[in-house]
């Protein structure tokens, strides 16, 4: 089992009775014995801290893709101003359907664009290469500086997840929320994922839903009790 650890910025999670959580914050309603019952044979050739901190990835990708995305229109000459509102569109569609996309081909992408050091270098030298006009003026590259603000803003709303708690905060207070949330539906299409690769979800994966949302029910109930 993994334990938190005072001191360290490193990815760890932690298995409970009724659930495994992370040190992203995130939550998920499913065990050890769950999963080994959901997809049986998955964890003797793929550890639970790996799938637990794809999962993780993929929750928290919309920050790290919609950041890089703006960057990259802002290179290519796109008005810092479109290219923020094109960002944000880009931010809610995929924040809010993550789990369509959830593959594990580019996971090891999702994985690398949701790490702190990956975002701040590509951040800084974005940022510094823009307010230094000259340093890339010999690639053809055309960029306004207004594109450091707009970068600067969107740093704030989507890394520092600003954004994010937003969008948390409005659903709690004016949505109902759905019975399965964002964390359980992303480990549950990564291990429909899994499954398809491994040959063990011939004619079930609708069982596979049912069985999770079971078992979410399950504890939800048993915590309402308690």
């Amino acid at each position: 089992m993994e334990n938190f650890q005072r001191g360290r910025f490193n990815w760890q999670m932690l298995e409970l009775p009724d659930g495994i959580t992370t040190s992203n914050g995130n939550w998920y309603h499913i065990t050890r014995e769950g999963i080994k019952k959901y997809v049986p044979g998955l964890l003797e050739q793929h550890p639970l801290e790996k799938i637990i901190e794809e999962a993780d990835a993929w929750v928290k990708s919309a920050d790290g893709i919609s950041l890089m995305f703006f960057f990259v229109l802002a290179v290519f000459g796109v008005t810092p101003w479109l290219a923020a509102l094109i960002s944000l569109v880009g931010y809610f569609l995929w924040y809010f359907n993550t789990g369509v996309f959830v593959n594990i081909m580019t996971t090891p992408i999702i994985k690398m664009l949701s790490r702190d050091g990956v975002i701040y270098t590509i951040s800084v030298l974005f940022l510094i290469g823009v307010s230094l006009q000259d340093a890339i003026s010999g690639l053809d590259l055309d960029v306004s500086f207004n594109a450091i603000w707009y970068g600067l803003g969107l740093f704030f709303l989507y890394k520092v997840g600003l954004l994010r708690l937003l969008i948390q905060f409005l659903q709690k207070k004016f949505f109902v929320l759905p019975d399965v949330s964002k964390e359980d539906r992303v480990l549950n299409m990564l291990l429909i994922r899994y499954g398809l690769k491994l040959g063990k979800l011939t004619g079930q994966v609708n069982e596979m839903e049912k069985e999770l949302i079971r078992i979410i029910n399950y504890h939800k109930e048993k915590k309402n009790k308690d």
